[in-house]
């Protein structure tokens, strides 16, 4: 372990009230439910932004930032968002406009009453996490207005090899004129710069790739992702004629100076590759308009609590894509670095891809404190999709359609600390862009119209610990590669699965976050039948269990705690003919935290151990291609909050 160096700062001047701010994350601590939550770095639960309940909200657009709706192209800046939250099953009950396959609620950074300012340093065993740190600020200037925001970076060296440097910076201004009223403005962006790519491998045969090196570096040094991330918006919150607006004006994009992708396929037993192809591509755009207005009205009729939503959403999507070059290698290998020369190749046209999106809709929710719920929503969207292919000699489609999108959702009391719940939801969600591997990569089909029925129990075990049951199936169209690699809608997928919930306090300090997926994807239709695919999805698990203990001494109020996670999956199918598996795996990490005072500020120190058994397993991504798991890591955090 290299030794931990701080970047100094002067903070002995600040004179306001300290506010802990990073000192103080603990996602285990702040979750309560499994499903999923995040603050500040860390992560716990059984989903996170990228999969719940088997398929990926971003891509779905089932993202919501401060409750409004939001069209997330890429990743926010860490210093935009304090965290987020999985809203799914028990979790959704009075969220208006669900989405069939969950949603992802981001919560922005804001600047409160207090100052505060936090600096965190990090390192890891070997550079695999490499050095990085951050500084975060929240500044009151006035009675009303203040500042919220900060930069952070970090420069690695991968888990598989080569370099990486991020640069994140976020702020976030807060006007209050008055109690009930804000106006929130904000702007980031994640920059990745000489992002050296990781190969992905697809075997040749029924089974995985034969164990690689872990940390052999086998990019080509020319084929690095350069891009910027940015976020950006407006959020105001009023009381307005008896009732309470809320808006949002949100703008995400995707701006990738230069892309590449490292496809290996045919891989063989020994290590051999048959071809390998680079995809790359330059100056590709990605970018969203969205947002949300909503009037809200809450009242109370005896003993019943009412809340009349009225709301409009929508968006203006524009993506730059393709036009760019598959530079053929040839045979390889993946047991060894096969540098080659950069050859020769040229940017083509652009194809243009413009999503066009507005949807209006009511929801009503009833509550009767401990008794019943009630949630009722009803949308009409209209929605245009239109590709404008560079090649003239393609067809230009243009796709619409007007569905009408429904949710209903109740939970009833049935005794003290139990209720019971169901939901049904109709939507309509995103699909998927044909990935790099497909003969028309980077297409992305019209939106598909997606159905979920769900039930499940919520039964509060003590004051202090709560058990949550529930049982789905989510339907909607599958898509993927047929056996000639054109990415196209194969079927239908249906999702069936029961996940369970357990998070709470065991005793004064003793912390469970756990919970369990049982899962069974099975796809229908004609390409099944006729056998050109398996029934089973690529990539998809089938059993997915994570527990994380937290205990922290003295009943909870010391200053020492030491926390461990333990996540278990099932294998995962490797390949559409449902001939080749990713093996299952478990794996263990540890860590700990020490809480002190010094010079004025709220410390903490935090050593981690990531994989502590060293497991070496396969990721399985959605095309079939696949990527070793990261090895055992030693990091080190330390964090002053002033």
């Amino acid at each position: 372990m290299r030794s931990l160096v701080l970047i100094p700062l002067c903070l002995a001047t600040v004179s306001a009230p300290a506010l802990a701010q990073r000192a103080g994350d603990n996602a285990a601590t702040q979750s309560s439910d499994a499903f999923g939550r995040s603050v500040g770095s860390e992560k716990t639960g059984l989903y996170n932004s990228e999969d719940v309940r088997g398929f990926n909200p971003v891509d779905a657009g089932n993202m919501r930032l401060e409750g409004l709706y939001f069209d997330q192209v890429e990743r926010i800046s860490s210093r935009l968002a304090d965290g987020n939250t999985i809203r799914v099953g028990a979790a959704a009950l009075r969220y208006p406009f669900p989405a069939p396959t969950g949603l992802v609620d981001y919560n922005l950074t804001q600047p409160r009453k207090d100052t505060s300012y936090s600096i965190n340093a990090e390192l890891g065993s070997s550079n695999a996490i490499g050095p990085g740190g951050s500084f975060e600020f929240k500044q009151p200037l006035t009675g009303t207005f203040g500042l919220s925001g900060g930069v952070g970076f970090r420069n690695a060296t991968r888990f598989e090899g080569g370099h990486s440097r991020y640069r994140t910076w976020g702020f976030t201004s807060a006007w209050r004129p008055r109690t009930g009223t804000e106006l929130l403005l904000f702007l980031g962006d994640f920059i990745y710069r000489s992002d050296e790519l990781r190969p992905y491998y697809y075997p040749a045969g029924t089974t995985p790739p034969p164990k690689a090196e872990r940390g052999l570096d086998l990019s080509q040094p020319w084929a690095s992702r350069n891009q910027d991330l940015w976020t950006g918006g407006a959020i105001v919150k009023t009381p307005l004629l008896g009732a309470r607006l809320e808006a949002g004006l949100f703008y995400s994009a995707k701006d990738q100076h230069s892309t590449y992708a490292d496809l290996m396929r045919g891989v063989a037993s020994d290590g051999s590759v048959a071809n390998r192809r680079i995809i790359a591509e330059q100056d590709n755009y990605d970018g969203s308009w969205s947002g949300e207005m909503r009037l809200i009205k809450e009242w109370v009729g005896g003993t019943v609590n009412h809340r009349l939503i009225a709301s409009v959403r929508g968006r203006a999507r524009n993506r730059d894509f393709g036009g760019g070059s598959v530079l053929a290698l040839g045979a390889s290998t993946i047991l060894r670095p096969d540098l080659r020369s950069e050859p020769n190749w040229t940017q083509g046209a652009k194809n243009r891809d413009e999503v066009r999106q507005i949807t209006g809709g009511v929801s009503w929710s009833v509550v009767s404190p401990q008794h019943f719920s009630l949630d009722l929503g009803l949308s009409k969207s209209r929605y245009r999709k239109a590709l404008d292919f560079a090649d003239a000699a393609q067809v230009d489609p243009v796709t619409r359609d007007n569905p009408l999108l429904l949710n209903v959702a109740g939970s009833v009391h049935l005794a003290r600390g139990l209720s019971v719940y169901a939901a049904y939801t109709r939507g309509q969600e995103e699909a998927l862009v044909a990935p790099d591997i497909a003969t028309n990569r980077s297409e992305a089909p019209p939106a598909l119209r997606t159905s979920q029925v769900e039930a499940g129990a919520r039964w509060a075990v003590t004051p202090r610990l709560t058990l949550i049951a529930g049982a789905f199936s989510i339907r909607k169209p599958y898509y993927n590669l047929d056996p000639s690699l054109r990415y196209r809608q194969l079927g239908t997928l249906t999702n069936r699965g029961v996940e369970l919930s357990l998070t709470g306090q065991l005793a004064p300090g003793l912390t469970v976050v756990s919970g369990s997926l049982f899962l069974d994807p099975t796809i229908s239709g004609e390409a099944v039948d006729s056998r050109l695919i398996g029934p089973r999805p690529v990539g998809q698990i089938r059993r997915r269990s994570v527990a994380t203990l937290d205990w922290r001494m003295d009943g909870g109020h010391g200053p020492l705690s030491f926390d461990a996670t333990v996540e278990s999956l099932s294998s995962r199918m490797g390949n559409a003919a449902n001939t080749l598996l990713a093996p299952p795996r478990a794996t263990l990490n540890l860590g700990a935290r020490y809480r002190f005072k010094m010079a004025g500020g709220t410390w903490l120190l935090r050593p981690v151990v990531l994989n502590a058994f060293n497991e070496y397993s396969w990721n399985v991504n959605a095309s079939g291609g696949f990527t070793y798991s990261n090895p055992r890591t030693v990091t080190l955090q330390l964090v002053a909050d002033f």
